[in-house]
């Protein structure tokens, strides 16, 4: 007995010494650098902002060696990336955005100096398509593609927009829902991907009428312009389908000029979770916006951690899409804890990926996962 009782402890205080070592899987992990490029100052945009911000906290847990340079335009994106990969401390992988012009020039660069590039947020333009082609094709170094279903996000919106007009019965007096619909710009897929979602649930709502469609180029003055004008125009639409929240606050902006009550009167929701709305969306004057596409930055670390140590993500498919969510009276109890920066720390994107997760059988790349995480805490 006092043999098998030594025996025991013996076991016991191995199990110890090995679980205090790394296993080889960790200790062989390989930390890759990153580089991204941002389209825009993040103090200019709260997307930027928060994308660029969940990114670090995502690059520092995971181990990533990340620089973040900031563009104040899409042509300064290619002189950053030129002045990048002409330096001597090259990074092991480049990660940008697909803007029309300048992305194609983008690859070109990263291929001649033998640096892998993820694409995150945007889609290939059409009048591209043909040239860029898909990740691994054309550009063997372009390894990956990640961005949100755009169209799914401008369909979510409308349908929320519609359904909540229908309750309300905010019908004009030819029985009909009258909609302005307010659009990004010309050369941005996001723009006119969600554009697409709205056209898709207006053909669901038959009594659903689009008056006009404007572009307002995500901007909240030129959108406030823009309505003002166009409720004088449509004095019967009481529904302002909005590209993002900057349009979406320029439309309550009109109103509040107009003397019309938000949320009563007329309705309004925009795209991409931005505090200001996410208020708006609590207080009743906004009815939703739509978003989590800002954890793209920290979804591209990971694909890239795992690339980098083995666990390629070509199959099924290297172009990948990120996952967004509504936010509304409904649902603002789960996804605020997911806003909320001082969570981040305590958020273990280790266990979203392979490398750190051998058993990890697929990604999910959806707020969810971060919700999930913090409602255990």
């Amino acid at each position: 007995m006092k043999r098998t009782g030594q025996r025991f402890l013996w076991l016991v205080l191995c199990a110890l010494l090995l679980a205090a070592l790394p296993t080889n899987s960790l200790a062989a992990v390989e930390l890759p650098s990153v580089t991204f490029v941002s389209p825009s100052m993040a103090s200019k945009r709260p997307f930027w902002n928060d994308f660029i911000a969940f990114m670090k906290v995502a690059a520092e847990d995971l181990g990533i060696n990340l620089t973040v340079l900031e563009a104040d335009n899409r042509f300064e994106v290619n002189d950053l990336v030129r002045k990048t990969l002409s330096g001597q401390a090259r990074p092991d992988y480049l990660v940008s955005i697909y803007q029309a012009d300048t992305t194609i020039a983008t690859l070109t660069m990263a291929r001649d100096a033998g640096v892998k590039t993820l694409i995150v947020n945007t889609d290939v333009v059409d009048a591209e398509r043909a040239a860029a082609g898909s990740p691994r094709g054309i550009y063997p170094s372009w390894i990956g593609h990640i961005f949100p279903d755009d169209a799914s996000a401008g369909r979510m919106l409308a349908k929320r927009l519609f359904d909540r007009a229908g309750q309300m019965n905010l019908r004009a007096p030819d029985g009909k829902i009258h909609v302005i619909g307010l659009g990004g710009s010309h050369t941005a897929t996001s723009s006119s991907h969600r554009r697409t979602g709205l056209l898709s649930a207006v053909a669901d709502f038959p009594d659903v009428v689009v008056d006009q469609f404007v572009l307002a180029y995500w901007k909240r003055e030129v959108s406030r312009q823009k309505a003002v004008k166009l409720l004088s125009l449509y004095p019967d639409a009481t529904v302002f389908w909005a590209i993002n929240d900057h349009t979406a606050m320029g439309v309550l902006d009109a109103m509040d000029k107009r003397g019309a009550v938000p949320g009563k009167d007329i309705l309004t929701g925009g795209i991409d979770w931005s505090p200001e709305c996410v208020g708006k969306v609590l207080n009743g004057s906004m009815v939703t916006t739509i978003g989590g596409h800002f954890m793209e930055g920290a979804w591209a670390l990971l694909l890239l951690l795992d690339y980098h140590n083995g666990h390629d993500f070509a199959q099924p498919d290297p172009t990948l899409h990120s996952e967004m969510r509504i936010i509304d009276s409904d649902t603002a109890h789960r996804f605020l804890p997911v806003l909320d920066r001082d969570n981040w720390p305590s958020i273990d994107f280790r266990r979203l990926s392979k490398t750190y997760n051998p058993g990890l059988e697929k990604y999910d790349f959806s707020p969810d996962a971060v919700a999930r995480q913090l409602s255990e805490q």
